[in-house]
């Protein structure tokens, strides 16, 4: 009998062990798989009529449509590679010095992203001689320039009094 218990002893005890080192194994490879999920972290975004938002990050780029007021993003820095508007404006990276601000995402309060609208028409006007140059400009919230990616470009009409003397469409530029 002395025996028996022994055995029954050994064999409760490698049972033991048996659930303890499956439940370990498991549970151990249940947080493998939640590590491996990156921790996100909220932009907001201030700015009106945004249809995609293209945003780069190292070699990736990262795409959004109707984005709304916030995505989440992984940690690290952003820069815009492109941003379409709803009423057909785009504003791309290389516009010189009224490109974007690269937009820092991480721990803490959430980033802010501000562009799109409201849109703030300019037109300057210089005068050479006989010669009157308009230049036309779409401004966006965060002072980016944006264009039209259709064929309609904005038009303009000259009048004296009630007399029209001239009109036509400002060139992007």
């Amino acid at each position: 009998m002395e025996k028996k218990r022994c055995l029954r002893g050994f064999a409760g005890r490698l049972f033991l062990c048996a659930v303890i080192i499956t439940s370990s194994v498991a549970l151990g490879n249940q947080s493998d798989s939640q590590s491996e999920q990156p921790i996100m972290y909220e932009l907001k975004i201030e700015g009106e009529n945004i249809e995609r938002l293209i945003l780069q990050s190292g070699g990736e780029k990262q795409t959004f449509e109707e984005p709304g007021e916030s995505i989440m993003l992984e940690p690290g820095t952003y820069q815009v590679s492109e941003l379409h508007l709803k009423s057909g404006f785009t504003h791309f990276l290389p516009q010189g010095p009224t490109r974007l601000e690269p937009i820092q995402v991480g721990p803490g309060d959430p980033a802010i992203f501000k562009a799109g609208g409201p849109l703030e028409q300019r037109i300057k006007v210089q005068r050479k001689g006989q010669l009157l140059t308009m230049d036309y400009e779409l401004i966006g919230a965060a002072g980016e320039k944006y264009r039209f990616e259709s064929v309609h470009r904005p038009t303009f009409t000259i009048y004296k009094g009630d007399k029209e003397i001239d009109s036509g469409k400002f060139g992007f530029g």
